[in-house]
């Protein structure tokens, strides 16, 4: 009896420590930062070529996407001033989208996407073969040199290809979080207040830039968490899209960036500004519908489902989109293969990837093995020990069932 104690004991701990070890994982959700990047992380590799994986593997020193997608958010936190990068909030409202650069610095969302993605196609080939112009032409469409481009970083950094590519991933991603190339009378929703319910049903109160940057996802990855973690983030989910934007770049060059932006902020305006439920919170000024930030909206059921088919369908076409244009660097550059270290990754910054979380679908791979581990002993452990025991005091009872008979014979 004690030993049948003792071993349901260990059974119990072991349940326990499987339950934590489910529980470690939404601990270390944090963000859309993270999450959504990692997820265009995925899309982009299904997306690329083989020799083009080969160049992005030697100018990431055997990285890849999924590994680089939040470099320069933690750069930025070094590094005072650079932001802004990251948006490129209008003037205007949702009846017609107008992506100017007000930043004297240069230091916009659009205008650093062109100004890294003029960087690589402007190094030099590995071959030590002369490019024919700085200013090549490719695809039909002239190339600005970076030169043509205001751009002033915050530091005086001479920046790597490494660097370059970073960047150009990661912006290109946040092109796709609508809010971030918005509107600035609501300070691209950080001023809409919002409440909604988390999956528990607790009214939780928010603001519309953090719910949909952060909030919305993390409670994807909790309520789908089989799905979430599954094959979705593969270019074939939007293959006629990938096509159709192909063919865009092929045409326009990296001017095709207006065009996407402009479809990414009309999507959103469809779903929420111009949505029949949101109308009655538009005010209108001077001829434009603004949102009333002095009220408080609250987030349906059904407008959450809208946001959720189209997170997924934002991070679905970045993936694709940066793949498009990684494609096309690497199938006209070859980079050498002798990796210059950056400044970014010296002194002050050389602790960046220390702190860096691990990549969450590598390490969701490992929770469900340890998850498929647990399972396995706890079985193995109730069939020996309990199944067993049962037998064993079944056993001893029969014998002496059959004693008595035959004595009684």
């Amino acid at each position: 009896m004690t030993r049948h104690i003792r071993w349901s004991s260990k059974i119990c701990h072991l349940i326990t420590i499987f339950f934590l070890i489910i529980n470690i994982k939404d601990i270390l959700i944090k963000c859309f930062n993270h999450e959504g990047h990692e997820a265009i992380g995925m899309v982009t590799m299904s997306g690329l070529k083989n020799n083009q994986l080969y160049e992005l593997k030697k100018i990431l020193n055997g990285k890849d996407i999924v590994d680089i997608g939040r470099w320069c958010h933690l750069v930025h936190k070094k590094i005072k001033g650079a932001e802004s990068m990251h948006y490129n909030l209008q003037n205007n409202d949702c009846q017609k989208a107008v992506f100017k650069c007000e930043n004297e610095n240069g230091l916009c969302l659009m205008n650093s996407i062109r100004y890294f993605y003029n960087r690589l196609m402007e190094t030099p080939n590995s071959n030590d073969k002369k490019n024919e112009k700085t200013n090549e032409v490719t695809n039909g469409k002239s190339i600005d040199s970076t030169n043509q481009i205001t751009f002033k970083y915050p530091k005086n950094i001479n920046f790597t290809d490494s660097d370059s590519l970073k960047y150009l991933v990661s912006l290109i991603a946040d092109m796709h979080q609508p809010l971030r190339i918005s509107y600035k009378y609501d300070n691209g929703g950080k001023n809409v207040k919002i409440y909604y319910r988390n999956n528990q049903g607790v009214k939780i109160k928010s603001t519309l830039f953090e719910y949909v940057e952060n909030d919305l996802i993390n409670k994807m990855i909790e309520k789908y968490q089989s799905s979430w973690y599954s094959g979705w983030t593969h270019i074939n989910r939007i293959y006629d899209q990938h096509k159709k934007d192909e063919i865009l770049f092929k045409e326009k060059g990296i001017d095709a960036i207006e065009i996407w932006a402009t479809e990414i902020v009309n999507d959103f305006c469809y779903d929420f500004y111009l949505n029949n439920y949101v109308s009655s919170f538009l005010t209108n000024v001077n001829n434009e519908l603004h949102f009333n930030i002095n009220k408080e909206i609250e987030i349906p059921k059904d407008l959450e489902f809208q946001f959720e088919r189209l997170i997924r369908l934002n991070i679905l076409k970045a993936g694709s989109r940066i793949a498009i244009i990684l494609n096309h660097i690497f199938s006209n550059k070859n980079f050498s293969n002798f990796r210059k270290i950056s400044e970014l990754d010296k002194g002050q910054y050389d602790k960046l990837e220390e702190y860096t979380p691990g990549s969450t679908y590598k390490r969701n791979a490992l929770l469900i093995n340890l998850t498929i581990l647990v399972i396995i002993l706890v079985i193995i452990l109730y069939y020996n020990f309990i199944i067993n025991k049962k037998q064993k005091t079944y056993l001893p009872d029969k014998m002496v069932e059959v004693e008595l008979k035959n004595k009684a014979n």
